[in-house]
């Protein structure tokens, strides 16, 4: 496990990152991710929904290396662009309605 950096994302980032990938990848996906990444505390445990900057910036990068290493560059390219795509449909759509695209063709 990498030392942690001192510097920390709002928790609802990771917890909407997490639910986003758990929506892609599936609860057994994103558990063996978590697993190589070191994050296995978080494994059914995801970070409160609040603000409070507490999820550390080497943890966020540990999920991201972790996705790469499963799935290739490009695999995990695409799959870290699909888990965003729908992490904001599914937060817009809470803000704005869910009859909200964001953008025709979606």
């Amino acid at each position: 496990m990498a030392e942690k950096s001192g510097l920390y994302y709002p928790n609802k980032l990771a917890r909407i990152t997490l639910e986003a990938m758990e929506e892609i990848m599936g609860k057994n996906g994103l558990n063996a991710i978590l697993n190589l990444a070191g994050l296995s505390e978080y494994i059914g445990n995801y970070p409160p929904d609040n603000l409070e900057k507490a999820f550390d910036f080497t943890d966020f990068t540990a999920l991201m290396v972790a996705l790469e290493d499963m799935y290739g560059p490009r695999g995990g390219r695409g799959l870290a662009l699909r888990a965003g795509r729908a992490a904001f449909a599914r937060r817009a759509a809470r803000l704005w309605g869910a009859g909200w695209c964001g953008r025709p063709g979606l």
